[in-house]
């Protein structure tokens, strides 16, 4: 079985070292030094797939990534990153696919370096990471990002990203529990995944999938809440919006998602069944979960039939992705 998995991570030191020192968001993964050879070294990631039957990586750079940089940095910053990204794919074509870091907070040149790396560069789309300086996506000036996207007919992969410190303190801070407890809770327990949900309703519901049916949206964590709520999500809809089709019709054309490392049978049989095998692909979510062999073999003995297998192994992202 080929397997590709799509939402695994680089970093350079260039980004990391502009992030300790400039970004306001902080990094609450306390194991980004330690991860530091398997995101910069990318010798170290094939060794890592040699060792666990993973064929091919699509790469970005997410979460501590160049979009929250201030603005005066993240625009530099994500060529930077996608022109270093495009240098190690070159090392490794046929082990590796990129995403393109958009820095999403200055829209305008989000949209041109989406264009340029996708056109000059050779990446597979692009990647955004949460909330931007606490704004949704739908809001009118983040549209551009969505026209260039339609244009080149390619995906953007909606990524969790780090909540607000107000969201944080209204909604998991607690007495009750430790400061580390309501980091985790805000993160990667609970707190990014439903904001990253968050994100995708409200693109739909602002019908931006409407306006740009050429857009596919990428989203991890097995669909970030949405799947377990898409049919009480259509029912409300007809009272918010007068888009000509329901929610699931436009989230089941354009959406696609992957498990990013939650290798769990409940969640995979549950999108399965909301979505098919072919808007569903594999990911590991490397190298901030390093799940070895159960990468593989999770997949492999999972139940479902051998034509889904394939395609969520490697079928789906090779069309959406054009590998």
């Amino acid at each position: 079985m080929k397997l590709i998995t799509v939402e695994e991570h680089y970093d350079t030191d260039e980004n990391i070292s502009q992030f300790k020192k400039y970004s306001e968001v902080k990094n609450n993964n306390p194991w980004q030094d330690k991860l530091r050879p398997k995101l910069v070294d990318f010798s170290q990631k094939v060794a890592y797939m040699e060792e666990n039957g993973i064929d091919m990586q699509v790469i970005s750079d997410a979460g501590n990534s160049a979009q929250v940089l201030p603005d005066q940095y993240a625009v530099a910053g994500a060529r930077a990153q996608n022109e270093t990204l495009a240098e190690n794919i070159s090392r490794y074509p046929d082990r590796f696919a990129g995403l393109a870091t958009l820095p999403a907070n200055v829209p305008d040149k989000a949209a041109e370096e989406l264009e340029y790396a996708v056109t000059k560069l050779g990446m597979k789309g692009g990647i955004i990471s949460g909330s931007i300086n606490g704004q949704f996506l739908d809001d009118p000036k983040f549209e551009v990002i969505f026209a260039a996207a339609d244009k080149l007919g390619t995906t953007l992969y909606l990524h969790p990203g780090v909540i607000s410190n107000d969201q944080k303190a209204m909604l998991y801070d607690s007495k009750a529990y430790s400061a580390l407890g309501a980091n985790m809770m805000a993160g990667a327990m609970w707190g990014w995944h439903m904001e990253a949900g968050i994100q995708v309703m409200r693109i739909i519901t602002a019908g931006l999938l409407e306006k740009y049916p050429n857009v596919k949206i990428a989203t991890g964590h097995w669909g970030e809440f949405i799947p377990m709520f898409v049919e009480r999500i259509d029912g409300f809809s007809p009272m918010i919006t007068d888009l000509p089709l329901k929610f699931s019709d436009y989230y089941r054309r354009q959406v696609y998602l992957s498990p990013s490392g939650m290798f769990t049978a409940p969640q995979m049989q549950l999108v399965l069944t909301e979505m098919g095998a072919d808007h569903i692909m594999w990911s590991e979510d490397f190298p901030y979960v390093q799940a070895g062999s159960t990468t593989r073999e999770f997949l492999e003995q999972a139940d479902v039939t051998e034509e889904q297998r394939e395609a969520i192994a490697h079928g789906t992202a090779e069309k959406l992705f054009n590998l």
